[in-house]
C-alpha cells in the first residue's frame, strides 16, 4: 500500500505541470507572457478582455499547487532513506519546497487580485502585473536549493541501484544553471533576459518541465525496484521459515 501511495505521489509532479499549463497558461491567458514594455493601457485591456475565464484559470493553477505537496513529500522520503539517521539535506530540501510553494501561491494571488477588479486604474494594474511577473520570472530562491540537495544526496548513495544515478545528480546541477538567468529579469525590459525572453522565461519553463519528468521517472522506477526487492526478501524469508 505504501509503495502504491508513493507512486501516486510521484505522478503529482506532472499533475502540477498539467494544471499549471491548463489553468495559468491557457485559461488564464498568461502564455505567451506579456511584454515588460507593455503600457498601463495595454495591460488594462489584457485584464478586461475575459476576466471570468482568467479567474477560473488562476483558481485552477492555485489548486494545482497542492500537487507539489505530495510530490515533494515522496521525494524527501526517498532522500531521507538514502541519508539515514540524520537526513539534514532532506530536511533542508523539504523546507525549500515549502518556501517555493508559498512564493508561487503569493504570485498567483497577486494576479487574482488584478483580475478581481480589472476596472481599477490602469497604473494600479501595471503595478500588480509587475509585482506578479517579477517573482515568477525570478523563481530561483529558495527553489535553487532543491536540485542541489538532490544532487548531494544522490552522490552519497553507494547502493547497487541508486534511485538518483550519478548522471541524474549532474543533470540536477545543470538544470539549476538553466533557471539561474531568470534572476536577471529585474534588470531587463526587453531582450533574451526579460521575463518574456529566451533565457528569462522560455528556457527555464522548458527546463522545469523536463526536470519534473526526469524526477517522476526516477522516483517511480526506484520505488518499484524497492517494492520488488522487499517482496523478494519476504518470499525468501517465508521459504526459509517453512523449510525450518
Amino acid at each position: 500500500m505504501n509503495d502504491k501511495t508513493q507512486i501516486r505521489f510521484a505522478w503529482c509532479g506532472l499533475a502540477f505541470m498539467a494544471s499549471f499549463l491548463i489553468g495559468w497558461a491557457t485559461l488564464g491567458g498568461f502564455l505567451p507572457p506579456t511584454s515588460p514594455t507593455a503600457t498601463a493601457a495595454d495591460l488594462a485591456a489584457f485584464y478586461q478582455q475575459n476576466p471570468v475565464r482568467m479567474r477560473i484559470g488562476l483558481m485552477i493553477s492555485e489548486w494545482g499547487l497542492t500537487f507539489l505537496i505530495p510530490f515533494s513529500a515522496v521525494l524527501t522520503v526517498q532522500m531521507a532513506r538514502i541519508e539515514g539517521r540524520f537526513p539534514v539535506w532532506s530536511i533542508a530540501h523539504i523546507t525549500a519546497w515549502a518556501g517555493t510553494i508559498i512564493g508561487l501561491i503569493i504570485t498567483i494571488v497577486i494576479w487574482e487580485t488584478a483580475a478581481y477588479r480589472p476596472e481599477r486604474a490602469p497604473d494600479l494594474l501595471l503595478l500588480l502585473h509587475d509585482l506578479a511577473w517579477i517573482p515568477m520570472g525570478d523563481e530561483t530562491s529558495p527553489f535553487l536549493f532543491i536540485p542541489i540537495a538532490i544532487a548531494m544526496v544522490g552522490f552519497r548513495d553507494k547502493s547497487e541501484h541508486p534511485i538518483f544515478p550519478r548522471w541524474a545528480c549532474y543533470y540536477n546541477l545543470m538544470a539549476l544553471l538553466a533557471i539561474l538567468p531568470g534572476g536577471l529579469v529585474i534588470f531587463f525590459k526587453s531582450g533574451p533576459f526579460a521575463w518574456n525572453g529566451l533565457f528569462g522565461w522560455w528556457i527555464p519553463l522548458v527546463d522545469w518541465g523536463i526536470w519534473f519528468s526526469v524526477l517522476t521517472y526516477l522516483l517511480i522506477k526506484g520505488i518499484k525496484r524497492q517494492a520488488a526487492t522487499e517482496q523478494s526478501s519476504r518470499t525468501h524469508e517465508y521459504g526459509d521459515n517453512a523449510n525450518a
